[in-house]
């Protein structure tokens, strides 16, 4: 009831032996008319998990999940992790072994509750949530729900832990108590004056302006507020490893997916809450070029090696942050939109056009085997605008055509695989009754690091129209490439077959997902795809079922790991 006050509508749930109090509680104050979430068994925790992850990607509202103890804790690590890193609100719940041997309710009752036994089970998750807290008493429930679920909400978001021994779950509470006061407020955070004015200073002067995002577009949001802010100042964005799409692909200021050349030209740069905005080894902004880094944590302290130089620093979500900044560069107008941004906005415009339409052209050329970049084409025209990706490693944002903020979400760069298949059922879930088609475009290592069997079952069990497409390469691209990177001329490269990086022979993909009543289909000539994505939204819109292709391409696409 406490999680339904705090407006979560779904606890994603994989059970265990301490679930039988939460089990009858539920089944007993459903019965009497009272308001919680609905309970969903999901059939592993990595889903449970993702899918809370995606469901709050869509929404913009935290959702709750629970597993069985440190075991069932043990697998949300990796999915705690990319929530941790991508700031998405979730309450992370477990079971703890009951606390006595005997003489209350709830007390032991199987060899397990001592072979799960931990001296710090809340360690498991200690690095990856942002809060963590054990019940004691059942008095202590609303509290400790309320006090998680706003740490989580406050910037900057994060997944939060509640650990629930069995004990004070079995036991009873007073009715007539007086009903608890109102949830939490969560925090917000805002830019210091003095430090908006002195970036609005560097970005005025600056000739060269660049503007670097990762996630400055938040669920619940009507429009980007990136938009407004680069036109009217006429600074380019460049969108890279976005967890999130900010701006409208085709928005005249939108420079593509990589920085490596607006880098080596700009004077100033603006990043948007991005841990990594460019990368060191490769490439870096000039010695006089200004830095100045913006998000709800602009210097990413959890994390203990950052060294990206950041002349100011500006604490904030996109909104609050590019509202001061564009009152302030406007101050110093002397009440005249300078001239000169008219001039440098048509450059970049054009220059932008020409990128894009260099881009589309790559993207025209199916290739043998079926290049990524085609892939991508033919599913963003299959979607259309109101579509919905989730991406992990199978698609390409920039040669998908016209992608919208809310329309495209990528796994973060934590990298733990098995996000993309799991996020996308939980955005299925939140976008069931929109009308909008929900894909799912991993690469054929993502797809097996997902428990692609719970994944299915989810799917079907829960009626979620999810089309999932699987880049089929037979490798794992990330290992191989990272290798070549390395070692470019080494033994691997010119290996028939480089070590610890073959995916072969593959399973077949369709009688997994078939094994749940899923339509399936397999492509391999590039030419057919338009028509098999055709065919696959056609099933999904008319009856209601999950589709999955499963799509054979070249070693440039579908990375695994």
């Amino acid at each position: 009831e406490r999680l339904a006050a705090n407006g979560v509508d779904y606890l994603f749930a994989n059970g265990g032996t301490d679930f039988g109090p939460v089990i009858e509680a539920l089944a007993r104050r459903q019965s009497e008319g009272h308001n919680t979430p609905q309970a969903l068994p999901i059939p592993h925790e990595t889903v449970a998990t993702g899918m809370a992850h995606g469901y709050t990607l869509v929404t913009g509202r935290p959702q709750a999940v629970m597993v069985h103890t440190n075991v069932g804790l043990a697998n949300v690590v990796m999915s705690a992790i990319n929530a941790a890193v991508d700031h998405a609100p979730i309450l992370i719940c477990s079971g703890a072994t009951p606390l006595t041997e005997g003489g209350h309710l709830g007390s032991r009752s199987t060899p397990i509750n001592w072979g799960q036994d931990m001296e710090d089970q809340p360690a498991l998750v200690r690095e990856a949530t942002k809060w963590r807290a054990m019940l004691s008493y059942p008095e202590q429930m609303a509290s400790l729900v309320d006090r998680g679920l706003a740490i989580a909400s406050s910037a900057p978001t994060g997944p939060v832990y509640l650990g629930l021994p069995r004990e004070p779950l079995c036991a009873t509470v007073d009715e007539n108590a007086p009903p608890p006061v109102p949830p939490l407020a969560a925090v917000d955070v805002a830019p210091h004056p003095d430090a908006v004015r002195e970036a609005a200073r560097i970005l005025s002067a600056a000739k060269n302006p660049l503007i670097i995002a990762h996630r400055s577009f938040e669920p619940g949001q009507d429009e980007s507020p990136l938009a407004a802010f680069a036109d009217e100042f006429a600074i380019p964005v460049i969108e890279f490893w976005p967890s999130r799409i900010s701006l409208d692909s085709d928005h005249p200021m939108h420079a593509g997916f990589n920085p490596a050349e607006d880098l080596k030209n700009a004077d100033a740069i603006l990043v948007l809450n991005a841990l990594t905005p460019w990368i060191p080894m490769h490439q870096a902004p000039g010695p006089d070029c200004k830095v100045i880094q913006s998000g709800p944590d602009p210097l990413h302290q959890r994390f203990p090696i950052r060294g990206f130089r950041s002349d100011v620093s500006l604490a904030g979500d996109a909104p609050e942050v590019l509202s001061a900044l564009g009152a302030a560069m406007r101050a110093g107008w002397n009440g005249a939109r300078p001239a000169d941004l008219d001039a440098r906005h048509t450059a970049l415009a054009d220059q932008n056009r020409e990128r894009r339409a260099q881009r589309a052209e790559r993207a025209a050329n199916p290739g043998t085997p079926m290049s990524m970049e085609w892939v991508s084409k033919c599913v963003g025209e299959a979607l259309g605008e109101t579509g919905i990706v989730f991406n992990e490693l199978g698609v390409d944002p920039g040669s998908m055509g016209r992608t919208r903020p809310g329309s495209y979400f990528a796994h973060a760069v934590s990298g733990g695989l098995g996000w993309g298949l799991t996020a996308a059922l939980g955005g299925a879930l939140a976008a069931r009754d929109s009308g909008k088609v929900v894909a799912a475009c991993i690469g054929d290592g993502s797809y097996m690091f997902a428990n692609p069997v719970a994944c299915h079952q989810a799917a079907e069990a829960l009626q979620l129209p999810l089309l999932t497409i699987v880049m089929n390469n037979g490798v794992w691209n990330a290992v191989r490439r990272s290798t070549l990177e390395v070692f470019p001329d080494g033994y691997a490269a010119r290996a028939n077959l480089m070590p610890v990086t073959t995916l072969e022979p593959a399973p077949d993909y369709c009688m997994i997902a078939g094994a749940s009543r899923a339509w399936t289909e397999s492509v391999e000539d590039p030419n057919e795809l338009p028509a098999a994505l055709e065919r696959a939204i056609n099933v999904i819109r008319t009856e209601g079922r999950q589709a999955m292709l499963n799509v054979r391409t070249g070693t440039g696409a579908g990375e695994g790991r």
